[in-house]
C-alpha cells in the first residue's frame, strides 16, 4: 500500500485472504484505531465504496523497517 486507496476486497486478495469479516476484525480495525490507515470517507465508514490507504505514520514505519533490511 502506497499513495492508492484499496478497496476490502483488493486488500484481500493482496494479501491472499478470504474471510471478510475475519479480516476487517483482525487488521482494518485494528490498523485503524493504531492510526496506521485511513478511510476514503473518514465520516461514512460505512459508505459503499469505502477504501483505504497508509497514513504518513505508517508511511514513515514502514520506511524506518526497510531501511534496517
Amino acid at each position: 500500500m502506497e499513495e492508492s486507496f484499496y478497496s476490502v476486497k483488493d486488500l484481500i486478495n493482496l494479501f491472499g485472504l478470504s474471510d471478510v469479516r475475519k479480516f476487517r476484525k483482525n487488521y482494518i480495525q485494528p490498523a485503524l484505531a493504531e492510526g496506521a490507515i485511513e478511510r476514503l470517507y473518514p465520516d461514512r465508514p460505512n459508505h459503499p465504496k469505502q477504501k483505504y490507504r497508509l497514513t504518513d505514520l505508517a508511511k514513515e514505519w514502514k520506511k524506518k523497517n526497510m531501511d534496517l533490511k
